[in-house]
This record gives C-alpha cells, sequence and structure tokens, in this order.
C-alpha cells in the first residue's frame, strides 16, 4: 500500500460518514413527507454540502504522485474533512418519528451557523489550494469558482433576510454547475 492509498483510506471514511449522514436525511425526509415543510433553501444547502464533500474527494485523486505525507499534510486534509462532515450533521434536520418538521423553521434557526462554517470552509479550500495545488489545472480553477461561494455563503451567514438567503445557495449551486 502506498502513502497516498493510507492517507486516503482515512480520508474516505469520513467522507463516507458525511455522504451517509445527508442521504440518511433524505430517506428520513422522504418517510416523513407528508408532515413535513419543505425548503428549497434547506435542500440547497443539503445538495451544496453532498457536491463539496464528493468534489474534496475526488480533487484529492491529483495528489497520487506525492511519495511523502508529512503530518501536517495528513492533518489538514483530515481536518478538512471532518469540516465538511460537521456541515453534513448541520445541514441534516433532524428528522423526529412523529409531529410536523418545518425545513424552514430549521434553516432559519440554524442557517447562518452552517453558512458561516461553509465559509470556513471556502477558506480552508482557497488556501489548500495555494499550497498544494498549484501545479493542478483542476485545483487552481477550483479557487474561481470557490470565493464566489464563499462571498455567498458569508453573506448568508451575516443576515436572515430570505432574498438573500436564497440568493446564496442559488450563487453556489450555480457555482457548481
Amino acid at each position: 500500500m502506498q502513502a497516498f492509498d493510507f492517507v486516503m483510506t482515512l480520508y474516505s471514511f469520513v467522507y463516507a460518514l458525511a455522504v451517509a449522514e445527508i442521504l440518511s436525511t433524505v430517506g428520513d425526509m422522504t418517510r416523513a413527507w407528508r408532515r413535513l415543510t419543505f425548503s428549497w433553501i434547506s435542500a440547497g444547502w443539503m445538495s451544496n454540502i453532498l457536491l463539496a464533500v464528493v468534489a474534496w474527494w475526488l480533487s484529492l485523486w491529483d495528489l497520487r504522485s506525492e511519495t511523502t505525507w508529512p503530518m501536517v499534510t495528513v492533518m489538514i486534509f483530515f481536518a478538512i474533512a471532518c469540516v465538511l462532515y460537521v456541515l453534513a450533521r448541520m445541514v441534516s434536520p433532524p428528522i423526529a418519528a412523529e409531529g410536523e418538521i418545518d425545513l424552514r423553521q430549521y434553516h432559519q434557526e440554524e442557517g447562518r451557523k452552517y453558512a458561516a462554517l461553509f465559509t470556513v470552509e471556502c477558506l480552508l479550500t482557497i488556501g489548500t489550494v495555494f499550497l498544494y495545488g498549484t501545479t493542478s489545472a483542476n485545483w487552481t480553477a477550483s479557487n474561481f469558482a470557490t470565493l464566489p461561494m464563499m462571498v455567498a455563503s458569508l453573506a448568508a451567514a451575516i443576515t436572515v433576510n430570505r432574498w438573500i438567503q436564497s440568493g446564496a445557495i442559488v450563487t453556489i449551486l450555480l457555482m457548481w454547475a
């Protein structure tokens, strides 16, 4: 086993947990559909974090030729994987077995928190690209999308205004296109 394979196994466990968190919540939401007040903004944030997890996992393939993995490098990428897991947990509303579920209210109460953490994740992404990805055209190009995402998520973290919240998640999702 090469060093890349070894550290990717660690990161893959965390990414898998993040994906499972979001997908299990979607399954729970589907079961509780009749009791659920849907929110496009909340669904957009769940989609955004799912895309971020997949994008990070795929982007690490560009590091496959690295022969040495200093502990600081391992920990930086592990920290990013952990932030993405926490984001997956935060955007996935708890779905109770009984009672009404209001995803609009959930986003109104929790949305600024996960928007703020996504702003931090965007900063980490930009910083990581400058530290490790300057030789990768894919990584460098990602910063052109990450910067508007960061600005949009910062706007969503600062205000509860519904128009800004909507515009922020639309901007973020358009950057994935």
